[in-house]
C-alpha cells in the first residue's frame, strides 16, 4: 500500500496517473502517483551523481538529537 494520500489533484494530473495505472498494472492512483515519484527522483539522482541508486527505506533505531 502507497505511504501517500493525493487529497486534492488537478483532472490533467488524475488522466494522467490513470494512464500510468493501467500501463504499469497497478491497483490504485495513489501506487501511480508513488511509481511516477520514485521515477523523478531515480532520474534527478542519475542526473546529479552519474551513478544509478537504489531507493529503499532506512529502517533502524530511531535517534534523537542532542
Amino acid at each position: 500500500m502507497p505511504d501517500i494520500e493525493l487529497p486534492f489533484t488537478h483532472p490533467a494530473l488524475v488522466e494522467a496517473l490513470e494512464v500510468i495505472m493501467m500501463r504499469e498494472g497497478f491497483d490504485t492512483i495513489e501506487q501511480a502517483a508513488e511509481f511516477v515519484l520514485a521515477q523523478s527522483v531515480r532520474e534527478g539522482i542519475k542526473r546529479v551523481t552519474g551513478k544509478g541508486r537504489a531507493l529503499y527505506a532506512i529502517k533502524g533505531k530511531k535517534t534523537t538529537c542532542v
